[in-house]
């Protein structure tokens, strides 16, 4: 096969949008995936995107039968189900929960369309290597049994949390190892239920350790009477399966009671900042494989096709400069990780706050609006707590039966900070990430709210 500028490994939403950039930019790129082409955009995922990853993108919104239902407002409910949090007129979140399928297929063929060369049913197996240098990759047809190695200039793994190229790869500004608590366990099935949904255009989320421990249970509408509903749990193991949570939370909430089981499928996603470096020698990494994921809901989708049109620009600048080492790529890194990137560390802390809170200060915190639906808001936007002087000292007479949990908002506010200005100050080439990691790593042991 011919020399390729640009490989990409994984179809999804994050990988069809980068091959896609990269072929409208002139790159001779190739897109592998395990899956027949299909079944491209199939997932285990919460289905939900906001309007603003589009309107950030320039990605044509979805549209006809991409859409399983519109989107404006989100309930969330601690877990007594009392006072539960109204997010309402709130333009971050508006947006569409989506047929994955057809929602795949179309990033697939637009990808195909611009001119990427797409292929099928390929178990990508190692990266080549010369020295630290990724040059290719070594992959196997899985209908021929055929094996091929690959060659090119960039190597981009967009594989999922698999991240079978990145987790083959020794080098310093490369993870591997990622943290069994900043996992996510997630099973979610695909209901038809027996009344119709009163908000269709409303998403419910679920928190405490009896419905999903260091998690939570969702319902995403997905017509007026179809649903995505799950429940993700984090934290390791010794708690049990969220197939078991499920089960339990579908039998105790009314709203499912005699729902139909359409599809029930099971899965794993990174729920804590993104990966400190997206680059490597030859190689860069997108979407789950760089863990570029919400860490409050998991939801990846917006986040992944970001990325996926910087690092598109990025790879053509760096080739047309032909600097394929981690150097020559780190633009990618200095353009999303102190943005978007930002946003989603900033999100960690929040993640670790939720989750080091008790039930019952959680239900004390919702009666007594401790957190309050512009709290969500300001959080999601990477700007931390609103807690100004006025505002803390209305929360402090509303909370002071519970100093402790009041000394756990305030404490996330200030790490939600630290973190954001050591993200804006992301440094601007390799040698400066030791230094730059060894500060972020002491906020997020500092995080520790139990």
């Amino acid at each position: 096969m011919k020399r390729q500028d640009v490989i990409v490994v994984g179809a999804g939403s994050a990988g069809c949008v980068t091959a896609r950039r990269c072929a409208e930019l002139g790159l001779h790129t190739l897109l592998l995936d395990r899956k027949p082409k299909n079944e491209v955009g199939q997932k285990v995922c919460g289905d939900e995107i906001s309007k603003s990853h589009f309107e950030a993108t320039g990605i044509n919104i979805p549209s006809d039968n991409e859409i399983s239902s519109v989107i404006d407002g989100a309930d969330v409910y601690p877990p007594n189900l009392m006072n539960e949090l109204k997010v309402r007129d709130w333009s971050d979140f508006d947006g569409w929960t989506v047929d994955r399928l057809a929602f795949g297929q179309r990033l697939l063929n637009e990808a195909i369309k611009a001119g990427v060369k797409f292929l099928p049913n390929i178990h990508v197996a190692e990266p080549t290597l010369i020295g630290d240098q990724v040059t290719g990759v070594h992959y196997r047809d899985l209908s021929t049994r055929e094996e091929t190695t690959a060659k090119s200039k960039l190597v981009i793994d967009a594989s999922g949390f698999a991240a079978v190229i990145r987790n083959k790869l020794d080098s310093p500004l490369i993870e591997k190892n990622i943290d069994k608590s900043d996992v996510a366990l997630c099973y979610r099935e695909i209901l038809t239920l027996k009344v119709p949904l009163a908000e269709p255009q409303v998403a419910r989320v679920f928190l405490g350790g009896k419905i999903a421990p260091q998690g939570y249970a969702w319902i995403f509408p997905k017509g007026v009477k179809e649903v995505n509903a799950g429940v993700g749990i984090t934290g390791g193991s010794g708690k049990g399966s969220p197939k078991s949570y499920f089960e339990t939370f579908k039998a105790s909430y009314p709203l499912l009671f005699k729902s139909t089981t359409i599809d029930g499928k099971g899965g794993a996603v990174p729920v804590r900042r993104p990966l400190k470096s997206l680059v490597g020698n030859g190689v860069a990494f997108v979407g789950d494989a760089a863990l570029q994921v919400n860490p409050i809901h998991g939801g990846g989708i917006g986040a992944g096709i970001r990325a996926g049109v910087i690092l598109g620009e990025v790879a053509r600048e760096a080739i047309a400069r032909r600097d394929l080492t981690a150097k020559g790529l780190w633009t990618y890194n200095t353009r999303y990780l102190p943005d978007f990137g930002n946003r989603l560390a900033s999100l960690e802390i929040f993640r670790r706050l939720l989750q080091g809170v008790n039930d019952e200060d959680l239900d004390f915190g919702f009666e007594k609006r401790l957190l309050e639906a512009e709290d969500l808001m300001s959080a999601n936007r990477g700007e931390g707590l609103s807690l100004g002087i006025a505002d803390k000292m209305k929360r402090v007479r509303r909370g002071a039966g519970r100093i402790s949990l009041l000394l756990k908002l305030q404490k996330a506010t200030s790490l939600m900070k630290k973190i954001s200005k050591e993200y804006t100050a992301y440094p601007s080439d390799p040698s400066g990430l030791d230094t730059w990691e060894r500060h972020v790593l002491n906020i997020i042991e500092d995080a520790n709210f139990e």
